[in-house]
């Protein structure tokens, strides 16, 4: 038989048992923030009757989303967030469930874009949502989070911009722009962080605005909260004062917060506050984003349930923690090896290895007697800081020796303390 290339596609990827510790690591830390704050998980289908999907994102989402019809001429699509699929669950399941409702989901989604450094087409989301309310608390809530998570997460330089589709349709308005054009202006006005100002005010021109500059000018912040509140005062800000105020009373850090009225949203659905997070000293862009949506589950129900909510970007995050050299002590699950010697000690390494994992602790024994030079080579590799010896000697006098990898070192312990001794360290770093 001729042999399949053992490939991928691209935009996907394979992970490492070493890749997945750090990534259930980062994935553990980020579940039990959202935890804290009294969000239960969720878990929606992979595979989605295609007008769930599309028709939900505007122009670019359509193009990006993989639909394809199935053998028996079934129309069907790959979720391209999760929040259009989580929509349509509260929809589905909305008498169940206690409203507001808070959830967070924690899944793959796809999206058919070019491949680049922290951009795949495969890759895990992790959102927060609020459903069933429209009082700002909840938005301050959500800040409240993603200041949380990204001070769990170790990062020290973040700030979390934030704006209103409100605010950007009443500026675009007042531009006399018409209303059918909002949408057109504002993508391009959310490629700012993306492309320079010269290409956005010549996308801007090329939607038919000779006031490109003009309209550029009206949508930039000033240089600090306060300034930019006064620059646009005379527009309604109601919305905006009061998540400020409920930041502060939720002890959100003022430093962490930007108004940026040049932020958009691409996205269709959204109506009201948007958030972009943004990691100083990085060049990958926003790491957390979403927003207020007013309208969604009307698609799929005859309810008004308004809803904001966040998602992280873990494929970005996990970038940046590796750049920050946040994995360097990650070890895989097994923290003892016990060796087999010879055919002789196999009965007493498996006696050992069956008490140790009745204490509760991970440990593996490797399968056949080889040289312990091999035995220690794979435990190096799979980061197991003990490996256990019973050789002839130490079942005559009924101890283990134990061989500190890390170190090298060894010592040598009657058997009856070897549970005691690795259960003492296992509590001891757990």
């Amino acid at each position: 038989m001729n042999k399949i290339a053992p490939t991928i596609l691209q935009g996907t990827r394979d992970f490492l048992p070493i890749d997945m510790a750090k990534r259930n690591l980062v994935m553990n830390k980020i579940k039990k923030v959202f935890e804290k704050f009294g969000y239960d998980p969720i878990e929606t289908p992979v595979i989605c009757p295609a007008e769930t999907i599309l028709g939900k994102y505007g122009d670019e989402g359509e193009r990006l989303t993989y639909n394809f019809e199935t053998s028996g001429g079934r129309k069907i699509a790959l979720p391209f967030d999760l929040t259009v699929p989580f929509a349509r669950y509260v929809a589905a399941n909305y008498r169940d469930l206690p409203i507001p409702f808070k959830r967070y989901q924690i899944q793959r989604v796809w999206r058919a874009e070019r491949p680049q450094k922290g951009r795949l087409r495969e890759f895990y989301q992790c959102d927060i949502d609020i459903i069933g309310t429209k009082n700002l608390v909840s938005e301050s809530e959500i800040a409240r989070i993603i200041v949380k998570v990204f001070k769990e997460l170790g990062f020290k330089d973040f700030v979390i911009k934030f704006n209103s589709r409100r605010l950007i349709n009443e500026i675009l308005r007042s531009l006399g722009i018409a209303e059918e054009k909002f949408i057109d202006v504002i993508r391009v006005v959310d490629k700012l962080d993306k492309i320079d100002k010269e290409n956005v005010i010549e996308e801007i021109k090329k939607l038919g605005f000779d006031n490109a500059e003009d309209i550029f000018d009206a949508v930039l912040p000033a240089e600090s909260i306060e300034k930019t509140l006064e620059k646009f005062s005379k527009y309604d800000l109601k919305e905006i004062k009061e998540f400020i105020k409920n930041c502060e009373d939720l002890g959100v850090p003022k430093k962490y917060l930007e108004f940026d009225t040049s932020l958009a949203r691409g996205l269709d659905y959204y109506t009201g506050l948007i958030f972009e997070v943004i990691g100083k000293g990085t060049s990958l862009g926003t790491l957390c984003a979403g927003g207020r949506y007013d309208n969604l589950c009307s698609l799929f129900c005859n309810e008004d349930f308004s809803g904001v909510g966040v998602s992280f970007g873990f494929e970005r995050i996990m970038l940046v923690l590796e750049q920050m050299g946040s994995f360097e002590n990650v070890k895989l699950n097994s923290k003892v090896l016990i060796t087999i010697f010879d055919e002789n000690s196999v009965a007493s390494s498996l006696k050992t290895y069956s008490e140790l994992i009745d204490a509760g602790i991970n440990c593996e024994i490797y399968f056949q007697p080889d040289k312990l030079k091999k035995q220690f080579q794979f435990a190096d590799k799979k980061r197991i800081p003990f490996v256990i010896i019973r050789g002839p000697d130490e079942m005559k006098d009924e101890t283990v020796t134990i061989k500190l990898m890390e170190s090298g070192k060894q010592k040598t312990i009657p058997s009856k303390q070897l549970t005691s001794y690795l259960t003492e360290y296992y509590e001891t770093e757990k």
